[in-house]
């Protein structure tokens, strides 16, 4: 029920936001707006003031502003105040200000969850026996600096280590109450190729302790039950999951556990799949740090520049079919049940969430498809390169066809969803 409140309210807060962005817009451009409406369907509440009537309607997964003129009804509105009575450069803003404002507030959400909950800092998550990280880490090191550059994210740490390889690398860190600083001189790992210190940098600490086991896996199957605490592979001690990681990919499968004070040896899974899906671990929450006011804006829009590219990557591996449609989009279904992952994941991770729904209409409305504001102005766009109006019947139509395919299609999704959740 949480997750269906969350996804309901997301929706038409983020619709409500972007069909904000038209109405605004449109009354400062002059444009008689006959409705306001949240949802679709049937109007659950309603209420006129001015020209402009406000309703609510059944089905919260939508919205729209009905502009007058925009539809073939009759009105009574004069023609220089409805949406085919204004120059095209005016038709153009309108359109664009629905993304505009989700955008806004994509920036806003993110920036909001930087300065008021901050990020979470990169940890050491575990350590590759033999490697020179081993030497000078301990698991649940937080990182701060890495070559006296603040590190927000495990990218952050990544890219210096490539960035400096083979020199060495210092670090800023946190243990425990106490800071430090460590160098460490990256190695040429040839099964790689590449320069590594031997060590997993994650937002969160994954300790070597079962939470839960799939029923029939690898890890059941093994004899591992909730609550087993593994404290070390082929004798080397355990502190985490991917320091019992890297002894697997060294050939250990075998490991001690603590269960309720006995000492068990137990058989590790043999395959990738069973030793990451066929069973749970306890997380620590992330540590996190707000960075000071300037950085936090910087780092937000360096987050929704990433999210923007990852927008426009899906949808050319889309279009080249480099990446299958059940990858690259997802509908009403899958962003209920990644809300609610991120319910579950804290109110930071929920905010980010609600930040790339956000960006995602908004460049979603962009694509040039009919009924999409992206049509809109392109039909703009048209008539102000070649001094041509399309006829507003034709552009009503082509719009009408367009929003038809685009039903079909969220069916399709919608289903898709379904199958990839249930099987």
């Amino acid at each position: 029920m949480t997750t269906l409140l969350v996804f309901v309210g997301t929706i038409l807060f983020l619709i409500g936001i972007h069909e904000g962005g038209h109405f605004v817009a449109a009354k400062l451009l002059g444009i008689a707006v006959e409705e306001f409406a949240l949802g679709f369907g049937p109007s659950l509440w309603t209420r006129k003031r001015g020209e402009t009537r406000y309703s609510v309607r059944a089905f919260p997964l939508g919205g729209f502003v009905r502009l007058a003129g925009e539809a073939e009804a009759a009105t009574d509105v004069p023609f220089e105040r409805t949406y085919y009575g204004q120059p095209a450069w005016k038709r153009f803003i309108l359109s664009l200000c629905g993304p505009v404002a989700n955008v806004v507030l994509a920036v806003a959400v993110v920036l909001g969850a930087i300065l008021g909950i901050g990020l979470p800092r990169p940890q050491v998550a575990g350590l590759v026996p033999g490697r020179p990280a081993a030497e000078v880490f301990e698991v649940g090191d937080v990182i701060l600096t890495v070559d006296g550059r603040s590190a927000w994210a495990t990218e952050d740490v990544g890219a210096a280590i490539r960035a400096l390889a083979p020199e060495p690398v210092t670090f800023g860190i946190r243990r425990g109450t106490e800071q430090l600083e460590v160098t460490v001189v990256p190695v040429f790992a040839e099964d790689d190729g590449r320069y590594l210190v031997g060590a997993y940098f994650l937002p969160q600490l994954v300790l070597a302790q079962v939470d839960e086991v799939a029923a029939g896996g690898a890890w059941l199957r093994a004899g591992f039950l909730p609550g087993d605490r593994i404290v070390s592979a082929c004798g080397d001690p355990v502190g985490s999951f991917f320091d019992l990681y890297a002894r697997w990919l060294d050939g250990c499968r075998q490991a001690t556990v603590d269960r309720g004070g006995a000492a068990l040896a137990l058989p590790l899974p043999d395959s990738v799949e069973g030793l990451f899906g066929d069973a749970s671990f306890r997380t620590l929450p992330p540590v996190y740090e707000r960075p000071g006011v300037g950085e936090g804006v910087a780092l937000s829009f360096k987050e929704i520049g990433g999210a923007m590219v990852g927008f426009v990557t899906a949808i050319r591996g889309l279009l080249t079919r480099s990446i299958p449609a059940g990858e690259a989009v997802t509908g009403p279904v899958g962003i209920a049940a990644v809300l609610g992952q991120g319910v579950r994941a804290g109110p930071f991770v929920l905010m980010l969430l609600v930040a790339l729904i956000s960006l995602n209409l908004a460049l979603f409305n962009l694509i040039p498809f009919p009924a999409l504001d992206g049509a809109r102005m392109a039909f703009a766009l048209y008539e102000m390169l070649t001094r041509r109006k399309v006829s507003p019947r034709v552009e009503m139509a082509v719009h009408a066809a367009g929003f038809a395919i685009l039903i079909g299609v969220l069916i399709l999704i919608t289903f898709q969803d379904l199958r990839r959740l249930f099987g």
